[in-house]
């Protein structure tokens, strides 16, 4: 296992894939609260209404910033985590499988590696982007509830957990990278806006309102408990993760 968590490692390094998560988890933390403090001035400069219009804006709340920089993660971020990691087991099989599976390959340390070492990369940039706009937020909009913040951010990891386990599982059903990033995306689309119609508050939607109650230091509004969609996001991305291990032995075994 030691042996694949080191190879990950370098390869996430020198094929530069950490870039693409660092940058843009750093710059929507940053952009935010910048952007949140800088409207009523951007919305009065750029507007042609007659003089002495005045545009009331209500200030924004330390909660909504917050949040806000996890709703970018949740569009920009996403298709920075698909870009990254559609080709992680698609194009490895498609451009070395015939050897890698002559080798005698634990498939489930290399299904657990890659798994390992992409979520370090990718919760470790959205940690540190949500601190370094935390702080940007204390500065500009007014002081943070850091436990609160620490509560949500370990909830979006969690999120991202998930997101990667689908991820990872498109990239070992096919040996096209941008096949795999298409079946990834379409899938998350369908669990974020299909889903809570018909299970609502139980899984991925509950688990964001969830993180959105921790911040803004409300109550839990669901009739079921509020561990509910986090037991429920931690079992189905074990399971998704434990999906690849025996499609690849099987793929392992068809060469």
């Amino acid at each position: 296992m030691a042996i694949w968590l080191a190879k990950e490692a370098r390869e996430m390094v020198r094929l530069g894939r950490w870039i693409p998560l660092v940058a843009v988890y750093l710059f929507l933390g940053v952009l935010q609260p910048i952007t949140f403090k800088l409207m009523p001035f951007i919305l009065s400069s750029a507007s042609n209404l007659p003089e002495g219009t005045v545009i009331h804006i209500p200030p924004p709340t330390v909660d909504q910033v917050l949040y806000s920089i996890i709703g970018q993660y949740n569009q920009l971020g996403i298709l920075a985590l698909i870009l990254v990691g559609m080709g992680l087991i698609a194009g490895e099989r498609k451009l070395v499988g015939e050897w890698l599976w002559s080798k005698p390959v634990n498939i489930a340390h290399y299904v657990l590696a890659k798994f390992s070492v992409f979520f370090a990369v990718a919760a470790l940039s959205s940690l540190v982007g949500l601190g370094i706009g935390a702080y940007y937020t204390a500065e500009l909009i007014g002081p943070v509830n850091w436990s609160a913040l620490c509560q949500g951010a370990l909830l979006y990891v969690l999120y991202q957990a998930f997101l990667i386990s689908v991820i990872l599982l498109a990239s070992a059903l096919v040996t096209s990278p941008t096949l795999a990033g298409g079946i990834a995306l379409i899938s998350i689309v369908l669990v974020n806006l299909l889903l809570p119609m018909i299970w609502q508050g139980h899984f991925i939607s509950g688990l964001l309102e969830l993180i959105q109650a921790t911040l803004s230091q409300t109550a839990w509004s669901w009739s079921s408990p509020f561990w509910e969609p986090i037991v429920t996001t931690l079992l189905v991305t074990a399971l998704l993760i434990g999906l690849q291990i025996p499609w690849l032995a099987g793929r392992k075994t068809s060469h």
